[in-house]
């Protein structure tokens, strides 16, 4: 194949698959923020836990129970996470409650089940480990 016919074909490529690359993060965080959103209890809460995860930003978490009770939650991760450590985290998490009978969890659950501490009189180690806190 001669030089610039090579030359044209890599651009070619690189100029379609490029955008490919580009959105897949996205895809990512939907996919994940769809997935978590009832048991987050709200697509905010799961947008607030794929977002902060993934960037080891603030996540801002508020739930409302039985008797419209307001159960708020906030916790920043020890260090960004990828897609893949984020579906991770939350999928140990979500099982870690499920353990303890929990389906549809407060707020506070939530960030214990994450970064550890009590639920009720039982101590949960968190799934971010010991680097949480």
């Amino acid at each position: 194949m001669n030089p610039k016919r090579l030359l044209r074909a890599a651009f070619v490529a690189a100029v379609f698959t490029a955008p490919v690359a580009w959105a897949q993060p996205a895809g990512d965080f939907a996919r994940l923020s769809s997935q978590y959103a009832e048991w987050a209890g709200g697509r905010s809460n799961a947008d607030s836990l794929v977002s902060g995860l993934r960037d080891g930003a603030s996540v801002t978490l508020v739930t409302t129970g039985a008797g419209r009770t307001v159960s708020i939650a906030g916790f920043r991760p020890p260090a960004r996470m990828s897609y893949g450590e984020v579906r991770s985290a939350l999928a140990n998490a979500r099982s870690t409650l499920a353990r303890m009978g929990i389906a549809n969890p407060t707020a506070e659950e939530i960030q214990t089940a994450l970064i550890g501490g009590e639920i009720g009189t039982r101590q949960v180690a968190g799934v971010l480990g010991p680097r949480a806190g």
